[in-house]
């Protein structure tokens, strides 16, 4: 049996002053984390690049995929700096919206300065009107709108709670937008491209027309995945009418809780997230599902059982990746969440993870189309494995298409992806149950030592025996090429092999 300590679904940490300590990231990718997160609307480029190096540095030093996912962050709306990070808002309490800056002009005592809240786009006040409500850090604070001034805004404190700088602002009765990608969005992105970005999350997304004008934003490359993957982070209840069309032309799907929760009916969340996954796991999309999953770790060194059983709910629905944000970026127990985070994808894919490898290889429809015999060869391949009780999968790989063709039909046996690039390598440590390995020559003829099928075979087959997941004389299932194309789907062909080299 494959011991449960090896996790099929990913972890994604967000970077932030809680991950500065020494020694910290290195702890993170020890205990589970695959993909490290900058949130491009808090900090600055400098702050960035160290984290990002820090992360490069300690995971080559580890010898794990660490993959590096940057948040645009969006035409969203957002509070200014305020003294000490944060404040505390009571319920009843009467606050005043004002432009950034305008915090010193405004004069008066403590208790008046006390009551300002600085917003960092001056366009808002102008849209806000009398009655309307205004939610703050995700949903958590809400606020009502009394009366409206060019400059000023004042709103009662409906729900009260600790705001913080850079906390989100959403106004759902707003028709105040802005296309994606913002200017502030074109400057992040140059510096994604600038540090080797594996993946770029695109916020706000409302339709797969604000995907294509980021693409268009990003330079051509020498080559295949020169350029950053592009997840579509679904957080606007627009974006749900749009759904398929948007995951098809993304790379990746993050079903973004935070504001989606604040943007659509909160009870409708569950069955947004199922629903969002799904057609994510159809079109054969990775997708992370984010926001409060261990939120109590913030402040506790302990969850709740209700957070525990949201983790493992969205493992059954489907997902690739879970998501941690405040709970590393700002916590107070990065490592203790970390933690308990693979605790909890370890119990529930040692409980359930068969009978899901089954039910997927039902229910997925296969493709008919003549134009798509890769999926139902890598179905096959999917299908060949468990027949075997193969320990692994085997695949040489040039593309994510090339591995994504199989990891969408989620197989039991661990997906060896032996990838021809660093970029490559890293971005793969995002999709669910593939163990990445780094090969200088995956598609060689067999004219040079160390290249070709079997060489990955050889390469997969040590890192197995190595990490306790198979032995000498185990059979494993390889998926192999028989030309340099491997997103030519009709060159593939499955064979069966096993660990000693002998074919069968």
């Amino acid at each position: 049996m494959i011991p449960h300590s090896w996790q099929r679904t990913k972890i994604v940490c967000t970077l932030g002053p809680a991950t500065d300590s020494p020694g910290v990231i290195e702890q993170l990718i020890e205990y589970g984390m695959d993909v490290a997160r900058v949130n491009a609307s808090h900090g600055d480029h400098a702050d960035h690049a160290r984290r990002i190096e820090r992360v490069r540095n300690a995971a080559h030093a580890l010898g794990q995929p660490v993959a590096i996912l940057i948040d645009l962050p969006g035409p969203k709306f957002r509070i200014g700096d305020l003294p000490d990070d944060f404040r505390k808002l009571t319920e009843g309490a009467i606050v005043r919206l004002t432009a950034e800056g305008g915090i010193a002009e405004e004069g008066g005592g403590a208790e008046e300065y006390n009551t300002l809240l600085p917003v960092r786009d001056p366009e808002l006040l102008q849209a806000l009107r009398a009655g309307e409500s205004v939610f703050l850090a995700d949903g958590s604070i809400e606020l009502r709108v009394r009366t409206t001034t060019a400059a000023c805004v004042q709103c009662e404190v409906i729900i009260g709670g600790t705001v913080r700088s850079g906390s989100g602002i959403n106004v759902p009765e707003s028709i105040l937008s802005e296309l994606v990608p913002t200017d502030d969005d074109r400057r992040h992105l140059a510096f994604a491209v600038a540090q080797e970005i594996e993946w770029v999350g695109v916020s706000f997304v409302q339709s797969a027309g604000d995907l294509a004008r980021v693409r268009a934003c990003l330079p051509s490359g020498p080559g295949p995945g020169a350029q950053p993957l592009l997840m579509a982070k679904i957080e606007k209840r627009q974006a749900l009418a749009d759904l398929d069309a948007i995951v098809e032309a993304s790379d990746g799907v993050m079903v973004a809780r935070g504001d989606l929760g604040v943007e659509t009916d909160l009870a409708e969340i569950p069955v947004v997230q199922k629903r969002i996954i799904a057609a994510a796991n159809a079109h054969g999309r990775p997708v992370v599902t984010a926001t409060q999953m261990l939120e109590s770790m913030v402040e506790r060194e302990h969850p709740t059982r209700a957070e525990a059983t949201d983790v493992a709910n969205a493992v059954l629905d489907g997902t690739d990746a879970v998501m941690l944000s405040a709970e590393t970026a700002i916590g107070q127990f990065p490592i203790a969440a970390v933690r308990f985070l693979a605790r909890v994808l370890t119990a529930t894919e040692k409980g359930y993870s068969l009978r899901m490898a089954h039910d997927r290889m039902r229910a997925t429809d296969m493709p008919s189309s003549p134009d798509q015999p890769g999926n139902a060869l890598s179905f096959a391949a999917c299908q060949l494995a468990a027949r075997l009780s193969a320990r692994a999968i085997i695949v040489p790989a040039h593309t994510m298409a090339a591995a994504l063709a199989i990891a969408r039909f989620r197989p039991q046996a661990p997906l060896i992806v032996v990838a021809s690039s660093m970029r490559l390598y890293r971005s793969l440590a995002l999709v669910r149950g593939v163990s990445p390995l780094l090969s200088a020559a995956v598609f060689g003829t067999g004219t040079r030592t160390g290249t070709g099928p079997q060489a990955c075979l050889v390469q997969a087959g040590e890192w197995l025996v190595s990490q306790g997941l198979a032995e000498l004389g185990d059979q494993v299932v390889l998926v192999s090429a028989s030309s340099s194309a491997c997103e030519r789907a009709d060159t593939l062909r499955t064979i069966r092999l096993s660990l000693d080299g002998s074919t069968g």
